[in-house]
C-alpha cells in the first residue's frame, strides 16, 4: 500500500498539470525561489488559517488545496529566525513544517486510512503540501455526523462546551479501555449514587457503570451520565477508527470540533480530521 501511494505521488509530481493551471503557476513561482506563502498569495485563493499553517484553494480545481506554513513575511522573506517561538502559541518554524510532515506521512495514512485527507505532493522542506480539499463542518453538521443532539456541539453555550468535553473524554477512555473518569480542564467529583438522575455538569464527576437509558433528552441541568455513555457508544459505532487515531496520536481533544472536521468522499463518504495539530514528530513516531 505504501509503495502504491509513493508511486502515485511520483506520477502526479511528473504531471503537475493534473491539478490545474493555478497549481502549475504556484509551482513555477516556488521553483523560481519565491517563498511558498508569497507564491500562494499571488496565485491562489485564501481559505483560512490555523496556528501552524495557512490554507489556499484553486479557482480551477475544487478537489485539492495547498497548506503552507504560517509565517510572517517582509518583502517576501521570513521575518523571524527558524528557532523563534511565537509567544502566544510557543510554535517555532519546525513545529509548522512538522505539521505538514506528519499529515503527509504515508506510513501514518496507511496506519490510519480514511482518518485524514489524502495528500498528493509535498515540498522537500515540508513548507507546503498539496492535499484533498475537504470543507469544515458546521456545529449542527458535526452533531449529525456523530449522532448526538445538536445542542452538544453548540460552541456558543459554555454548558454545552463542558458537556462535549466530558463526552469526548468518555469516548477516549472507552478506546483506552479504562474507567471513564473525566480528565478535562474542569474537575468533576464522583457522586455516591448511580441514579438515572445523576447529571453531568461542571463541578461534578460521573458514576462508572450504568444500565442503558432512554434516548438522550437534556434537562435544565444537563444530561445524565447514562445518556452520555449511550452517546459515546453511538459515536464509536460510526467513528471508532477516527477516535483510535485521536487517542494513539495524542491529538488534543480541543481539536475535535466542527472547524477541524470534514467529510471526504474518496473511498466512500467518511469523517476526516482536517487539522490534527500534530506539530511534534514524537506524537506519531511513538506509536510505531
Amino acid at each position: 500500500m505504501k509503495l502504491l501511494l509513493e508511486n502515485w505521488r511520483k506520477y502526479l509530481k511528473e504531471d503537475i498539470g493534473y491539478f490545474g493551471k493555478k497549481f502549475v503557476d504556484f509551482k513555477k513561482e516556488v521553483d523560481k525561489g519565491t517563498h511558498p506563502l508569497l507564491a500562494a498569495q499571488l496565485h491562489l485563493e485564501y481559505i483560512g488559517k490555523g496556528s501552524t499553517r495557512k490554507v489556499f484553494g484553486f479557482q480551477d480545481n475544487p478537489s485539492q488545496l495547498i497548506k503552507v506554513i504560517n509565517v510572517d513575511l517582509d518583502a517576501g522573506k521570513e521575518i523571524y529566525d527558524s528557532d523563534w517561538a511565537n509567544p502566544f502559541t510557543g510554535f517555532t518554524r519546525k513545529h509548522k513544517t512538522v505539521s505538514n510532515e506528519n499529515e503527509a506521512d504515508l506510513m501514518m495514512q496507511q496506519k490510519y486510512p480514511n482518518v485524514f485527507p489524502r495528500t498528493y505532493e509535498v515540498a522537500d522542506d515540508y513548507s507546503w503540501i498539496l492535499a484533498e480539499r475537504v470543507s469544515p463542518l458546521t456545529d449542527e453538521e458535526l452533531a449529525k455526523e456523530l449522532g448526538i443532539p445538536e445542542d452538544m456541539t453548540d460552541r456558543k453555550d459554555p454548558q454545552s462546551r463542558e458537556l462535549y468535553k466530558v463526552l469526548l473524554e468518555i469516548i477516549m477512555n472507552k478506546i483506552r479501555a479504562r474507567p471513564a473518569i473525566n480528565e478535562v480542564e474542569a474537575t468533576f467529583k464522583l457522586p455516591d449514587t448511580d441514579s438515572d438522575d445523576t447529571v453531568v455538569m461542571p463541578g461534578m464527576q460521573t458514576p462508572q457503570d450504568s444500565p442503558p437509558s432512554p434516548a438522550p433528552e437534556r434537562s435544565e441541568r444537563g444530561y445524565n451520565y447514562r445518556q452520555l455513555k449511550e452517546m459515546a457508544d453511538t459515536v464509536l459505532s460510526k467513528h471508532r477508527k477516527l477516535f483510535e487515531a485521536v487517542v494513539n496520536l495524542e491529538i488534543p481533544p480541543r481539536e475535535i470540533v466542527a472547524k477541524n472536521l470534514g467529510i471526504s468522499e474518496i473511498g466512500g463518504r467518511h469523517l476526516v480530521i482536517l487539522d490534527a495539530s500534530l506539530w511534534e514528530l514524537d506524537n506519531y513516531n511513538s506509536t510505531n
